[in-house]
Parts: C-alpha cells; structure tokens; sequence
C-alpha cells in the first residue's frame, strides 16, 4: 500500500483508495494480498477490447442476439485459478487446447473438463490420428488470434480458423451452459452450449477423456 500511495503522489492522485478501486474494476492491476480477482458477473461488452478477436467475438454474439454473462478477473492459468472462475459464475470452467500435427498443417482445437489432464495418446487414439503436440504461441495468435492462457472455442469464428478440427469432451457438450475466455486471458463468459454451437455454425467431434478430475 506503501507504493501505491507514493505512485499516487506522483501522479497526483490524492484519494487512494478511490484510485485502487479504480484499476482493480478494470483489472488494470494484479494485487495478489487481496488473492485472485473476479468481478460481478455482468452482462454487455467490456469497456474497450483488448484485441480485434476479442471485439470480433462480442461483434458476433450482438449480432446473433445471443444471451450471455461475463466476469473480468486475473488471468485464469492454473487449476486454483479455474476455480476461482467456476465459484464467480457457479458453472464448472472448461480447459481449451489447440494441437497440431507433427508437420504444422493440420489443427484441433480441443475443449475438455478444466480438471482432466490431457494426454496426447488417448485423444490421438480416439480420433485415430499420429500424435500430436500442443500449437505454439505464435500458431496460436496466427489461427485464434489469442495469446496463450486465452484459447477459445470462439476463435473458430476468425478465417484463419476454418480448416481447424473441432473437438470436444462428451460430458462438457452435455452441459446445458460453457464457460469459455473472450479472447483474452482476463475475459470469460457463460453461454449456452447450444447458443456456441449455432454461432459456430458447427458442432463438435465428440470424444471420452477418461482421465480423473482432479480435486482440488
């Protein structure tokens, strides 16, 4: 608190806690005393956007009139921070992955329980394909336009993402609502599972992870 008065000074900012409350609304600031931030769940798009996908994605959701609830927080990396999501929304969060093959020309964009550990064996097993490895962070801003941390279902939309296979747990496209980034790594949002698939304009390859959730 210290450094955040003397900040204040310099900029002359006279009311800290005003100032505080300020940045951390906005998640300009990570204050981890204070453990990992959430907002309300809110409706409507954020105040500015932090990418063209992520201005891309709430564009679509708009114009499809599409029903949805979003929260700002910390970004949601580990496991404990998905859990952190899951008790905002009161909806179990979900991990999105996207592989690629050996040769880096063919793409799958995997979504699976947050709590499952991925193993690349079984999925290359179940959909019968040579193994695979996860895309780097250069392929990921190149084909979802995401940075790592903030891979969504919702970068299919982009045309860089057309020949991407779309891959999906059995139990979570059972969920009657998903809860996926915007875009970046700090933006999440609930949606029906069947709005994602119309606004989509596809449904998924539906496979098994057998893996165990893990409990925190």
């Amino acid at each position: 608190m210290k450094d955040i008065s003397y900040f204040c000074e310099l900029i002359q900012v006279k009311n800290v806690s005003i100032f505080l409350n300020y940045l951390i609304r906005f998640n300009q600031i990570n204050i981890h005393k204070m453990g990992f931030y959430t907002s309300e769940v809110m409706t409507g798009v954020p105040c500015t956007f932090k990418s063209e996908t992520q201005k891309m994605i709430y564009e679509h959701l708009i114009n499809s009139d599409i029903s949805y609830t979003r929260i700002e927080s910390d970004p949601g990396i580990s496991m404990d921070d998905c859990l952190n999501i899951d008790k905002a929304f009161g909806i179990e969060t979900v991990k999105t992955i996207l592989l690629t093959n050996r040769q880096k020309n063919k793409f799958w964009l995997y979504v699976t329980h947050a709590r499952k550990a991925f193993i690349t064996k079984e999925f290359g097993a179940a959909l019968q394909i040579p193994r695979v490895s996860f895309a780097d962070e250069g392929l990921m801003k190149e084909i979802l336009g995401t940075p790592h941390g903030a891979a969504t279902p919702l970068g299919l939309l982009r045309e860089e993402a057309k020949e991407v296979n779309f891959v999906m747990d059995k139990d979570v496209a059972e969920r009657d609502k998903i809860v996926i980034t915007d875009g970046d790594p700090c933006g999440f949002i609930a949606i029906s599972i069947q709005d994602l698939f119309n606004l989509l304009g596809r449904t998924p390859i539906l496979i098994e992870n057998p893996a165990e959730i893990v409990v925190s």
